[in-house]
Formats: C-alpha cells, structure tokens, sequence
C-alpha cells in the first residue's frame, strides 16, 4: 500500500483510495448510462461501464477489507433526466450491493440530477452534497467552497490522466491520482475516473486548465504530484510536476 497523505491509501492498479479512519473506499466518476447518450447522438458503444465498476468494487473490497463504499459523484451521467439505462443499472447496481451488505454514501455530482429517484427505495444508501470527517472533506469538486487550513480535500470531476512525451515524439497518457497542495496549507487528492469512457483529462501547470474553482485559484500545480495507474502492474509515483514540465504535454 502507498499513503497518499496520512491514512489515505492506493493499492495495486485500482483507481480508489481507502480511507483508514472511515474504514471506507472512495471513488468517482463512473458515469452510468454514458453510453444510452452517445446512441441518441448515433454512436454505438458497448455497455461496459457498470460491469466496470462493480469488478473494480469487488477487487478494492478484497484489497481493503471493507464492505463501506463513499461515491464521490457523478454515478450517473445524464444532466437533465434519468434515462432508461440509468434506472434499469443503477437499480441492478444497488441491489447487487445490497444484498452483499454493502454501505453507501453518495455525494451529488454535478451529472447527479435525479438519483434520488433510485436511491430512495434503498435503506443502505445516503446521498448527501459533502462529507467531513475531522480535517477530511470529501466532495465532487464542482463547487465553489470556502477552503480552509489544514484540510485534506477529496475530489473527483477532474478525471486526470498524465501525458508525457519522449524525445522521439512519441505520446504516452496514463490515468493517474493526483496529491496538490494549496495555498493555505491544505492538500487536495483527485480521484480518477472509474468510467471507461472518461478516460481523462491532461493535468498541466496552466490554472485554467482545471474544472474544479479549488484547482484553478488554490493549488500550487508545481509541487502537484501525480500517481500514475499501470494496468495489470500497479501504481508509480511521479516526480512533481514542476520536475515533468519539459516532457508534459
């Protein structure tokens, strides 16, 4: 196991944390029903997204011993409705984990409108917009927040990914956890997308470039230090960014 920042964790090649204090995994971003969306828009790809999810469940809930499960936003991917495909997975999804005793807590991403029709027919489910826990604050990141000092802050949102070229040009982009610190000696850590389909974002020293208001006016993007996801071999732990920037995309 790897300690992000302080009983925060990653293990093997999974794209979840586990949070010792909380006893919890946490991750972010799956995105059920992309694919209903991309068919109305006349793009057929394979339903893979849920099958995705609940592999990456299982395996982390092996890893970590733990049946308590933190969604950090954005499940499903529909802005203004609940499609077909949303409620027909969703529910396979929380009876699934129902029935194996696992608890859950949902936090409402931006993509979140309507999940409350599901999770309201299920006792083991909380949906909720945040989560603190001592100097944890656990949310989906795309929201304007009051930071604080001394805070750990969980996001997701960003979907980050580290793209790197050689000196032959050749281009190389891998899912990656990102640790930043922020101006008022707080830390923030974003999750990768657990959505196959969300493949990521190119993390940059430019502001802008992020989605979330805590990236783009707090974080220190030179001392960010990516934690790249090697399927099939595990995580590695890069140099900061400010160290990366001749060989970044």
């Amino acid at each position: 196991m790897i300690s992000l920042v302080d009983d925060i964790y990653i293990d093997e090649d999974l794209p979840v944390i586990y949070i010792r204090r909380l006893n919890s995994i946490i991750l972010s971003d799956v995105h059920i029903g992309y694919e209903e969306e991309m068919a109305s828009k006349g793009i057929f790809i394979p339903k893979v997204q849920k099958k995705r999810f609940l592999n990456i469940f299982n395996r982390a809930r092996e890893v970590f011993k733990t049946n308590k499960l933190i969604i950090n936003g954005d499940l499903k991917h529909s802005f203004s409705k609940l499609t077909k495909q949303e409620k027909t997975e969703l529910n396979e999804i929380f009876r699934i984990l129902k029935d194996e005793g696992t608890e859950i807590t949902i936090i409402r991403g931006n993509h979140d409108n309507y999940l409350s029709l599901v999770t309201e027919n299920y006792d083991n489910i909380k949906l909720v917009d945040s989560l603190i826990v001592d100097n944890i604050v656990i949310f989906h990141g795309h929201m304007n927040i009051d930071v604080e000092e001394n805070k750990i802050y969980i996001i997701g949102h960003e979907h980050p990914r580290l793209g790197l070229r050689d000196k032959l040009g050749f281009v190389r982009r891998m899912q990656c956890f990102l640790v930043t610190p922020l101006k008022n000696n707080s830390k923030v850590i974003i999750l990768p997308a657990i959505g196959i389909y969300q493949a990521g974002n190119d993390i940059s020293l430019n502001h802008s470039n992020y989605m979330s208001p805590l990236m783009r006016e707090y974080s220190i993007l030179e001392k960010s230090k990516p934690y790249v996801i090697i399927e099939k071999e595990g995580i590695m732990e890069f140099p900061e960014l400010g160290l990366l920037k001749d060989i970044m995309l």
